[in-house]
């Protein structure tokens, strides 16, 4: 990427990282017996501001994704390319660098990791020669780095999805890339290594286990891709990765400290305090806006297709298994089939009115797939899922305490979509009068959506329910055909919450997914 973007960008950039790095000296703690020149000191935030700035990349640095800046086409002789970035800056004399954290994961390894500390030692206690522990430990580091790196590519692959600076499609040439700044050590002449690498998803296939990092830590251990080296610790689990810092300099820029940078520091006090200046700052475009933290349910909501209830009629359940029944007579074992039908019987005519009734259904309908299954009939196994779960897609977005936000603004979905039938939960407007246009952010692609069920507690996609599904069920949350959302895959992914909003220049209602840090709430949150 470096090579190819414009010369006068570039040259913006490194004008305005070495302005910060000229202040070095006045950070730094200096006394007599110890003058030795400081490491030029760079602000990661500093950074990826200026970054975007210089090459007009936009911001990606928000709770729920992997990349920390994107470029949405540079054009390369007659080609358009895009970049995805992550943004790094440490020492030129550093070790790994962190790129991923686990602790969502870590009591769903303890086991595996347990194992590994309890067979590196003797049976005396002692600890085992490092050969011996990653011998013995191959299989186990094997698994958990290929469980680590599965769960790391979902997190690449769901910020792809929810990129801001553009939406990836299937022709577009893209280069994922780590753009790293790595200051010249202590004492050393003063300079900044401009450094870049691969920023790939992790090849499972490939995985070679290389060992334990050391003897004393046999739960921490090294494996490579064929492409990068990493490292996994597990108590912080986190994931670094060896950036092999010499080797991927690219540029070097010389830096000069400034003379008298408290003066430099003193004018720019008098510009701004000396002067009156209006500092409002703000998403000034935004007229409405709410956030709430997600909820998840098991059986409803981003989880309605896996939901145990049927929509069909007594009568439709029985013409369906009947159906399924007649169909199948002669090619599954009728001892099978029998028992089928009853266990369908049992689990279509048997209500569920609260969660301990859900999941004992729950259990039936797996019971159900675990005996279709030893039928070995593709075919029959694949009608009976159909009868037993929803459209995988299927679901909506639930409203958080509905009722009292449509009646406190009953007009932000549209004029009077937020109003109810007297003293009923059900909306006045028909369907086709609360429709709205939403906009998925920061991809901007739009989809007709309206709000629905009782106490207007749904935002359904108007023709499919399954539209939605498709884009945040598969690409948000990435998750696999029927796999349930849970509070644990939201943690992984860094997503808690959404928000709803409304521009000044339209009414069409924009959704994001954002990380929502309880210490510090936006202002926004109901």
């Amino acid at each position: 990427m470096w090579k190819d973007l414009p010369e006068n960008e570039k040259e913006e950039y490194k004008r305005m990282i070495l302005a910060f790095a000229s202040l070095t000296e006045l950070f730094s703690q200096k006394n007599e017996e110890n003058d030795e020149i400081p490491a030029p000191i760079i602000n990661s935030k500093y950074q990826e501001t200026i970054f975007q700035k210089a090459f007009h990349a936009s911001a990606e640095d928000i709770g729920n994704t992997s990349y920390d800046v994107a470029i949405n086409g540079k054009n390369i002789g007659n080609r358009l390319k895009k970049y995805l970035i992550g943004i790094k800056t440490f020492g030129i004399g550093s070790g790994d660098q962190k790129v991923a954290q686990f602790k969502a994961n870590l009591n769903e390894w303890s086991s595996i990791i347990n194992q590994m500390q309890k067979n590196a030692k003797n049976e005396n206690g002692t600890l085992k020669k490092k050969s011996e522990i990653d011998l013995v430990n191959k299989d186990l580091y094997k698994e958990l780095s290929v469980k680590i790196s599965i769960l790391r590519n979902e997190r690449i692959c769901s910020s792809r999805a929810n990129l801001q600076g553009f939406k990836v499609k299937d022709e577009d040439e893209v280069e994922s890339v780590y753009h790293v700044l790595m200051p010249s050590s202590k004492g050393q002449t003063p300079e900044i290594y401009v450094g870049e690498t691969e920023y790939d998803l992790i090849d499972v296939a490939n995985i070679e286990i290389i060992g334990c990092s050391s003897a004393k830590n046999p739960a921490n251990f090294i494996f490579t891709d064929g492409k990068h080296e990493y490292k996994y610790t597990s108590a912080d689990s986190q994931l670094y990765m060896k950036f092999n810092n010499k080797g991927i300099v690219l540029d070097t820029w010389n830096v000069k400290y400034a003379e008298d940078a408290y003066g430099l520091f003193s004018d720019i006090a008098d510009k701004i305090y000396g002067i009156k200046k209006d500092t409002n700052v703000g998403r000034d475009n935004i007229r409405e806006s709410y956030a709430w933290k997600i909820e998840v349910h098991r059986y409803s909501g981003f989880n309605g297709f896996f939901g145990v209830g049927s929509k069909m009629g007594t009568d439709a359940r029985e013409g369906k298994i009947n159906k399924v029944e007649s169909k199948h007579q002669e090619s599954v074992d009728k001892k099978l089939l029998s028992e089928t039908k009853n266990m369908l019987q049992t689990y279509f005519l048997t209500k569920a009115i609260n969660n301990d009734d859900r999941k004992q259904k729950e259990r039936l309908r797996n019971s159900i797939i675990e005996i279709v299954r030893k039928g070995n009939n593709k075919e029959f196994e694949a009608e009976i899922r159909r009868l037993l779960y929803r459209p995988k897609n299927e679901m909506y977005i639930p409203i958080p305490k509905a009722r009292k936000f449509h009646d406190m603004h009953p007009d932000f979905f549209g004029a009077g979509i937020g109003t109810f039938k007297e003293n009923s939960k059900k909306l006045k407007l028909p369907k086709d009068q609360r429709k709205f246009n939403l906009i998925f952010e920061p991809s901007g692609d739009v989809l007709p959506a309206f709000i629905a069920q009782d106490d207007g507690k749904a935002i359904e996609s108007v023709d499919k329910q399954t539209f939605l599904g498709e884009w945040i069920l598969k690409g948000i949350f990435q998750l696999k055909d029927y796999e349930p959302l849970t509070e644990k895959r939201l943690e992984e992914l860094g997503i808690n919450g959404m928000r709803l909003y409304k521009t000044n220049t339209s009414e069409d209602i924009h959704l994001e997914f954002i990380w929502i840090d309880d210490e510090n709430p936006p202002v926004d949150l109901i």
